[in-house]
């Protein structure tokens, strides 16, 4: 039989429509030392590559008398045998069992004249799940001879990729460096262009957007970016009472960004905060991307101090001081998820003393004289599905100890591995939050080492520093719902953890509930209020007194 179609594929791949694959991501800031971070999440959609024409197939009307020949079928459903179906095409990858399963389905019998656009478009989806942007499997004029049907498969390459316009803060030779590796003559897959703009939507203050437009030559496609500004909501005053009841209940702070002064894709971040009992801390960063494959180095400096007035004998003093190089680098990305290995070196100094008032004629006591290097590596990773996001990372720690003063049991190497968990699922009006922290170590920590339990961001039923140990873990469940008022829920959460002490074998568990109102309005205010209670009652021992319930607030204003 012999049959063709109505267009034959031109030189511009059959593709005079456009496909359009659009990403945004939002870099979440990150406050320091004790500030409580807000809840984030870098969003990033991009649509699917979509090519709208498929072709219409005309069948050359064969006359009656060749149906005894050629045609299997019906005048009204005419048909051919075919034994096996052959796919032509330039450097196609390997078939694999997939691929031979859904062309078996179709060799070895009859195949209706109705069928051959059914078969083309699903040998096209094929293609298009294994990553290719622009597949087309078309069927050319022939005639099928001894039952072999040939099966042509256009694989686009790349041809000219090009910033068609650039109204963002970051020049255009730092976007083209992460295009670098589109390069012409090369197939196009989605997982690289996805990559080339996932990278480019990581820097500050840019959205990306790729269309694919028709090449200059037969199966090549034409890439043209547009870059846009985008606005940056990361600059934020804050107050809540999550500090501790001897360095300050009530804290206040500020974190800020600066974005693309050299117009590099560059950010400093500098960030403070003060507490009501005269304890400070503030920290800057410097971020910049490195290569082309997304990768972001780092240097940051920070410093906490505080002044107390502990008693009429002595005032308490300590400084901590540290310098930070630190890096990432994405190692997997697609539409959905993203997997980021992040490492780094950290120094830090940290002294505390006892300044006696001078009727005691005791001058100063250092009661510790710490020095620390710790080097971190570890994976950091999201998931999106549908009504659900997933966030995680695990982090290991390599640290020296130096002590001049102190316990000399925490001296010297160790060894510890952290991780942590979110995961959050919508439901209409309802949504479910599940938190996991952990901590694995091979000794006792020191005390700036150690893991935590109680506070704001722990088990909120119990103060700041309660509970800690070297190895440890800690949970919070939480159940949210739209009341009604807009960007207002409630909550109803559960926490719970424990902790161990190398050194003396103590644990200690807490457990409490509590009930909570949370209100976000996004770019604006996020206010969190919580009152938690206790469950299994185990009193304080950080904080004097012993409360059985617990009032939590957070308040942050986004500018």
């Amino acid at each position: 039989m012999v049959f063709g179609l109505k267009e034959i594929i031109k030189g511009d791949y059959g593709m005079n429509k456009l496909a359009m694959i659009t990403t945004g991501l939002v870099l979440a800031a990150q406050t320091a030392l004790a500030a409580s971070p807000i809840p984030t999440f870098d969003k990033e959609a991009v649509t699917d590559h979509v090519y709208a024409r498929t072709g219409d197939i005309e069948m050359t009307e064969p006359t009656k008398e060749s149906y005894q020949e050629g045609n299997t079928g019906t005048e009204e459903a005419p048909a051919f045998y075919v034994k096996e179906i052959h796919l032509i095409g330039k450097d196609l990858p390997k078939e694999t069992e997939g691929l031979q399963q859904l062309l078996a389905s179709y060799s070895h019998r009859n195949l209706k004249v109705s069928e051959m656009d059914t078969l083309t478009r699903q040998i096209t989806d094929y293609y298009r799940g294994q990553g290719y942007t622009v597949p087309q499997a078309v069927i050319p004029p022939q005639e099928v001879k001894q039952g072999i049907l040939d099966i042509h498969v256009y694989l686009a390459y790349y041809d000219t990729v090009q910033v068609a316009s650039n109204t963002s803060d970051v020049a255009n030779r730092v976007v083209k460096r992460y295009m670098d590796h589109l390069k012409p003559g090369k197939r196009m897959q989605d997982r690289q262009l996805e990559k080339a703009l996932n990278n480019i939507n990581d820097l500050p203050g840019v959205v990306a957007r790729a269309t694919l437009v028709p090449g200059s030559q037969r199966e090549t496609t034409g890439v043209s970016i547009d870059v846009m500004r985008r606005p940056v909501w990361n600059n934020y005053i804050f107050t809540d009472n999550g500090g501790g009841y001897y360095s300050g209940r009530w804290r206040y702070g500020f974190h800020t960004e600066m974005n693309n002064l050299f117009h590099g894709g560059e950010k400093f971040i500098l960030s403070g905060m003060l507490t009501s009992h005269d304890m400070k801390n503030y920290s800057f960063r410097y971020e910049t991307p490195i290569g082309d494959d997304g990768t972001r180095w780092g240097i940051g400096y920070s410093q906490t101090t505080y002044d107390l007035n502990t008693n009429d004998m002595y005032d308490s003093y300590g400084k901590s001081k540290g310098i930070s190089f630190y890096g990432l680098t994405p190692l997997y990305r697609n539409r959905n998820n993203r997997l980021t290995a992040i490492y780094g070196y950290d120094h830090r100094n940290i002294t505390n003393e006892l300044r006696f008032n001078k009727q005691f004629d005791l001058g100063t006591l250092r009661i510790s004289d710490k020095k620390a290097d710790v080097v971190h590596a570890g994976i950091s990773g999201s998931q999106y599905q549908k009504n659900q996001f997933i966030s995680y990372n695990m982090i290991y720690w390599y640290g020296d100890m130096a002590m001049k003063h102190g316990h000399a049991d925490t001296d010297g190497v160790y060894h510890k591995l952290t991780s942590d968990i979110f995961s959050i699922w919508y439901d209409g009006k309802w949504n479910y939050r599940l938190m996991l922290h952990g901590q694995l170590a091979n000794r006792n920590l020191d005390g700036s080492e150690q893991f935590f339990l109680g506070g704001m961001n722990g088990v909120r039923a119990y103060g700041s520093s309660e509970a800690y140990g070297d190895y440890g873990w800690q949970g919070t469940y939480e159940i949210r719902r739209q009341t009604g008022i807009k960007n207002l829920e409630a909550a109803l959460f559960l926490d719970g953890g424990g902790v161990w002490n190398k050194d003396d074998h103590t644990q200690e568990h807490l457990y409490g509930w509590g009930v909570g109102l949370r209100y976000n309005k996004d770019n604006d205010w996020n206010i969190s209020l919580d009152y938690a209670r206790k469950m299994r009652s185990q009193d304080d021992t950080v904080e004097p007194g012993n409360k059985h319930g617990r009032w939590w607030l957070q308040v942050y204003k986004m500018m």
